[in-house]
């Protein structure tokens, strides 16, 4: 039964057809395809979608497997799935900008531009919440917190809260500012700049504060500010009650590698920092735009340094946990991975019914995006480095450069 799925499934993904102007050649593509047949049996995720880009162009992308198990609806190029937190290098591709442009003081208190959020017992700037130092807090892990609280009054308002955050995760938010009110009056949980927390939390706010140094919506300003310019065609909001052709269901990986649907998430109240869908090849278009044009080279440098003057980790072992945020490899929205190519930097996502990676090498002008529609698994960098590793055996992709259409 295994082997016929494979062997389907290889097929399927041998006659999809490509867009690129310009391809890998015929046998890198076979073997991505093989590198992904066996992937979705070995990891039993629902489907995988792969684009790459190099210079200014898509040079491969193609889908496989199944984006709804239940109908039995192949992946395609045109499937939407989940960016999840890859959202975040986009929002602070665009607070940057807004930076560059003299709109966004970065280290003025962020009640300037978004005084729905109450002032804290320390000033917070918009590059402590870009960066993960502001001390605002994550998700709660309220089963634990339950666990280690005696006091029955402190114990009834945790119930409280969770119920609340609970109730935000399944409402349709059409703004970035009442979902703020989950969060909005809890305290630090350290003082600025003096650690890191990597927080979704954090940019939620953020998206309050870029609305209010540029006048515009947050939705209307990444939309152009970073969807147009970058010709993202197939990126959106994830709006739970919309109609959206081609979005693929989501599902839960087990870690016997059984299947279920997804946990019920509505992602609007986490827009800014993981509330979108899109597709790899959207996803690639992005990347290679920030390494060409989005901001200038001194601003793409600051936001690919690690902060709180942290050596970048390039020595450690390689692991799985690589792809988790980490303050030794994290800048300013952006995961830093010079330790599999030097310069190497992207993002994950995780979230329900998603997995996702982008990857942009900028001294070969690579760029790599991966996504599934399943939450739990864990390919990310092992995966992705296998594709780069097939690219660089055909010669790499500078070679592109001198072929022509067969």
């Amino acid at each position: 039964m295994k082997k016929a799925l494979v062997l389907f499934i290889s097929t399927l993904c041998l006659n999809n057809g490509f867009t690129a102007e310009k391809q890998l050649d015929v046998h890198t593509q076979k073997e991505i395809a093989r590198l992904a047949s066996q992937e979705l049996a070995s990891t039993g995720t629902p489907s995988l979608q792969i684009s790459i880009g190099y210079k200014d162009r898509i040079v491969y992308e193609d889908a496989f497997g199944f984006s709804d198990l239940e109908n039995k609806v192949p992946a395609s190029t045109k499937t939407k799935y989940r960016t999840a937190s890859i959202a975040k290098w986009f929002t602070a591709t665009s607070a940057m900008a807004l930076a560059e442009e003299g709109k966004l003081d970065l280290d003025t208190p962020i009640q300037t531009y978004c005084p729905q959020f109450p002032e804290k017992q320390r000033k917070v700037t918009t590059r402590q919440l870009l960066t993960h130092t502001a001390g605002i807090r994550g998700y709660l892990d309220f089963s634990k917190l339950s666990e280690e609280t005696q006091d029955l009054k402190e114990l009834e308002n945790l119930r409280k809260k969770e119920l609340q955050e609970k109730l935000s995760q399944q409402t349709r938010y059409q703004d970035v500012i009442t979902p703020l009110d989950v969060f909005k009056n809890d305290p630090l949980i350290f003082e600025p700049d003096t650690n890191w927390s990597y927080t979704s939390l954090g940019y939620r706010i953020l998206a309050c504060v870029m609305q209010g140094a540029s006048g515009q919506k947050f939705r209307t300003l990444l939309k152009m500010s970073i969807f147009e310019k970058a010709k993202m065609n197939n990126t959106l909001a994830d709006d739970a009650w919309a109609i959206i052709p081609h979005r693929a269901a989501g599902y839960r990986l087990n870690r016997d590698k059984t299947i279920r649907r997804a946990d019920s998430r509505d992602v609007s109240e986490n827009l800014p920092a993981g509330g979108y869908l899109s597709t790899s090849s959207d996803l690639v278009k992005f990347a290679l735009t920030f390494n060409d044009s989005f901001i200038l080279p001194k601003t793409k440098s600051l936001m690919t340094s690690p902060v709180l003057n942290e050596s970048l980790d390039i020595k450690s072992k390689k692991s799985w946990r690589d792809a988790m945020p980490h303050k030794s490899r994290y800048g300013y929205g952006i995961m830093l991975w010079s330790k599999y190519v030097p310069g190497m930097i992207g993002h994950t996502g995780r979230q329900a019914g998603a997995s996702s990676i982008l990857i942009l090498i900028p001294s070969k002008d690579l760029s790599i995006a991966v996504m599934t529609n399943a939450k739990g698994w864990n390919g990310y960098l092992n995966f992705t480095m296998k594709i780069v590793e097939a690219i660089e055996k055909s010669g790499g992709v500078a070679s592109l450069s001198h072929k022509k259409h067969q």
